[in-house]
């Protein structure tokens, strides 16, 4: 028998006694009634937060050099699955419904309008014709226009041409956008290459500038848009084509691409492969992506090959003979020799290459026996990091960096009797160098300015004076930012390292701890985050908010040993420079936690993920755009082999453990305080699936789902968006005004929280 039954027995026998006695006693008066006791209160039960409908788990599990991994969701990357295709748009519903319900978005998202329309938006410069004024040609976004126009000018100051609008190719549903364009050097055609809702799948047209019609017919596979160039004489172009599509093949259709050549007239079907596979002495990956030019007087071919997102290059060298095709293919370089461009000018081979110089040095060999063995030194590497060479009739021009500043200098090359000079363009203060147009038979180059704060403007370099000529060809933004103030700070990065921290606010901000703040990072391809205008951003910034930048390892912004400390193994020092950084404007007292969100977008979806995934106290919101966040399954995409030289391949224990370290989705745990997250993708996106964020939210939701005040997850899919390539303006105002106001809702600003 236990105690507690035993103990009931006993008391039971005690009270027995006493209990017959008082039966035998007068009763006693009769005792009043207690009040009866107040009801127990009843505890409401917790308010759930709305959830999105929930994905069933499903694990696959693999084994990679001894270590399983397990994917909860690999069925959600058959995005055409009917099951998949409704849970994305009940997501995508719920998301919608969730962002329109914040009070404060519709007046946002008007002024976010009104700003965006302050300004003609101009870009993608081009000079053509053999003239002193060169024709000018350019993309162009009128106010209230949905999308960008090619326009001519006779020169800077005569009146515009419209030579080619997208729009008229657009039909219900289906929205065409102009994605690039390439003139020919005496300005009498233009190659435009088009794709429709985002999807990169292009094909190029050729306009006639005189009559602003399409001559030929269109040509489609195109791969590589951006590598098309003319002929010195304008008569043929050359471009990249893929081969034809396989039928359920459709990872492998950005490989194997080959050069073409196409003369003005001629039917297309006509068209000789030039470079490519196939290519006697020329050895080619399936991930190679060839281009072919020739030199400006047109005695020789070049062929330059890129291997993926790697940025070293290969280039290749024959003569041209008599209009023949390329025969003899001679190298000039490999990737050994860590040359990532080049430029020809009197009649030498100028190389870009970081080959034991990590800020760049520019090597020089001649065109007709290039020995790069042989090469001398053009432009030593110093303090500066070289990123950009141009070749114009008076000098080579060169874009290098100071401090993640951009800067011009020009090399005046020395005949017999003297040497070369290398000449100081004085800039603007601060200011970054978007674009640098020159044209090898005229004087001078062609340079956009802009910063953060300052509105972009094309200026014109005189050969004799360096002073800078406004061209007019774009007006001056109506944007105000003159209450704006752009800091460049320095935050110490856990190992010691030094990583730059731009930001932007209000004249006049408190560092009270208080100011709501977003802060973007990147770090990947050695690219660096540049300052650009955006009228837009206004709309944060004159309600108090603060916008910044972190310039994490894996970016150029200190040459090739600042990008080879954030890839591959080394990736986590990108995130943890945002974590880094973060931590730093906290205790500057720019803003604290619970007003700080992380933007990265692309290759940035690793950083803020795992910065989030590592440190999810830090944050009060994340927004991965388009962001890469299970980089172990993209090796499988289309894009994925391409990208096998930046992050690395399963195939190998060491690109496995640092594409399992890279990779977001699978260091989300249950349980965890996550902050809020708003995953923001275009279905049609070619370069990272959009299972990416569907997968994550999906893990993200199942990981939160049994706290009842967790922080949303939000999937925003856009149906009519890919990468961001092509993206109409009102696309642009809606994701900004989605993530604004999503951020405030957060934060809990006043105005934004939803009833």
């Amino acid at each position: 028998m236990n105690n507690f039954a035993f103990s009931v027995i006993r008391v039971r026998h005690w009270l027995l006694p006493a209990i017959l006695l008082a039966a035998c006693a007068a009763p006693p008066p009769p005792a009043p009634k207690p009040a009866p006791a107040p009801p127990a209160p009843v505890e409401p039960e917790p308010l759930r937060r709305p959830m999105p409908p929930l994905a069933e788990a499903r694990p696959v599990s693999e084994t990679f050099f001894g270590q399983t991994v397990t994917d909860p969701y690999r069925y959600l990357e058959a995005t055409d699955n009917p099951e998949v295709v409704a849970y994305m748009k009940a997501q995508s519903a719920f998301t919608r419904t969730a962002l329109d319900s914040i009070p404060g978005r519709a007046t946002l998202l008007d002024r976010i309008g009104k700003l965006a329309d302050a300004g003609q938006d101009v870009g993608s410069v081009q000079l053509a014709g053999t003239g002193s004024d060169p024709a000018v040609f350019y993309l162009k976004q009128a106010p209230g226009e949905t999308t960008r126009k090619l326009y001519m000018r006779a020169r800077y100051e005569a009146a515009e041409k419209l030579l080619f609008d997208p729009q008229a190719l657009s039909a219900a549903g289906k929205r065409v956008t102009l994605n690039s364009f390439r003139v020919s050097p005496d300005g009498h055609y233009v190659v435009v290459a088009l794709a429709a809702g985002g999807s990169e799948q292009t094909s190029i047209r050729v306009i006639d500038t005189a009559t602003a019609r399409e001559s030929g017919g269109a040509i489609d596979r195109i791969g590589f848009a951006e590598v098309t160039h003319w002929s010195p004489d304008s008569k043929a172009y050359f471009y990249n084509r893929l081969p034809d599509a396989k039928a359920d093949d459709a990872r492998n259709r950005y490989l194997g691409s080959r050069i073409y050549r196409h003369v003005i007239g001629r039917e297309t079907d006509q068209d000789e492969a030039i470079f490519g596979p196939g290519t006697r002495d020329v050895s080619f990956l399936d991930i190679d992506i060839p281009s072919v030019q020739q030199s400006p007087d047109g005695k020789y071919w070049i062929g330059e090959i890129r291997h993926g997102d790697l940025n070293e290059i290969s280039i290749y060298v024959a003569p041209a003979a008599d209009g023949k095709l390329p025969q003899a293919w001679k190298k000039v370089a490999d990737t050994g020799d860590e040359v990532t461009a080049f430029i020809v000018y009197e009649k030498m081979l100028y190389l870009l290459s970081h080959h034991e110089a990590p800020r760049f040095k520019v090597l020089r060999t001649p065109l007709d026996k290039p020995d790069l063995a042989r090469a001398n030194v053009a432009i030593p590497q110093g303090d500066t990091v070289l990123r950009e060479l141009a070749a114009a009739k008076d000098a080579i021009y060169v874009r290098e960096l100071f401090g993640g500043i951009d800067r011009l200098q020009r090399l005046h090359v020395g005949g017999l009797l003297s040497r070369d000079r290398m000449e100081f363009i004085r800039l603007p203060f601060d200011l970054a160098i978007r674009e640098l147009v020159t044209a090898p038979a005229r004087n001078g180059a062609l340079v956009r300015l802009e910063g953060w704060t300052e509105p972009p403007r094309y200026v014109h370099v005189e050969e004799r004076s360096g002073n800078l000529i406004d061209t007019g060809v774009l007006p001056k933004s109506k944007a105000d930012f003159s209450a704006i103030d752009e800091v460049r700070l320095t935050a110490t990065a856990r190992d010691g390292a030094k990583v730059p921290v731009t930001l932007i606010y209000k004249k006049g901000t408190l560092l009270n701890a208080d100011n709501p703040t977003l802060l973007r990072a990147y770090g990947a391809y050695g690219i660096t985050q540049q300052a650009s205008f955006n009228p837009a951003t206004l709309a944060w910034l004159e309600r108090g908010g603060i916008l910044g930048v972190c310039h994490v390892r894996g970016g150029g912004e200190f040459g090739e040993e600042w990008h080879k400390a954030g890839q591959k193994l080394r990736k986590p020092n990108t995130w943890r420079d945002l974590i880094d950084c973060s931590e730093y404007i906290i205790q500057r007292k720019f803003t604290r936690k619970e007003k700080l969100a992380i933007l990265g977008g692309s290759a940035g979806g690793i950083t803020v993920g795992r910065a989030m995934t590592e440190r999810p106290d830090l944050f009060a919101a994340v927004v991965p755009a388009v962001g890469l966040l299970d980089p172990l399954r993209m090796e499988g995409t289309p894009n994925g082999p391409p990208n096998v030289p930046e992050f690395g391949s399963t195939r190998t224990e060491e690109g496995f453990r640092g594409l399992l370290e890279m990779s977001s989705l699978h260091h989300v745990k249950d349980g965890v305080d996550y902050p809020a997250v708003l995953l923001m993708h275009g279905v049609n996106d070619p370069r990272v699936e959009v299972w990416n964020s569907t997968k994550f939210a999906a893990r993200m939701q199942a990981a939160t789902a049994k706290q009842p005040f967790a922080s949303p997850i939000l999937l925003r899919l856009d149906y009519d968006a890919g990468h961001g390539i092509g993206t109409s303006r009102a696309q642009r105002n809606a994701e900004l005004a989605d993530i604004y106001s999503f951020l405030l809702w957060q934060f809990g600003e006043a105005g934004f929280q939803p009833k």
